[in-house]
């Protein structure tokens, strides 16, 4: 039986575009929304809400209040994607441990 690997702080990657004349990115845009975008960011973070890198190359100066509020919006995106991993990844622990035999493969037990 193959032991789970430890999955402590895994980030995540959000991109947001941006728009003309509106303050707000939008996540994950579309392939016509990111034809139209004048600007885009993409924000990597963990679900601890640790900003691991923000890249925005090129496109439209953007407001750096706006650029903020985008790492606001991406952080949570990042929570929400960080509760679905950990949850599927519970459920699949669950189903892979017949009879118990996960708590064997634990690094904690006595030898």
């Amino acid at each position: 039986m193959p032991v789970p690997v430890a999955m402590l702080h895994h980030p995540f990657c959000v991109t947001l575009h941006y728009f003309e004349g509106v303050d707000e990115g939008v996540v994950d845009a579309t392939l016509a929304e990111q034809q139209v975008s004048v600007g885009e960011m993409v924000v990597t973070a963990n679900a601890q809400g640790e900003v691991c890198q923000i890249a925005k190359q090129g496109g439209s100066p953007t407001e750096a209040l706006v650029l903020l509020r985008g790492v606001d919006v991406a952080v949570q995106k990042v929570r929400e994607l960080g509760k679905a991993v950990k949850g599927a990844l519970e459920r699949d622990e669950r189903e892979r441990d017949v009879g118990g035999l996960i708590k064997e493969l634990r690094a904690e037990n006595e030898r």
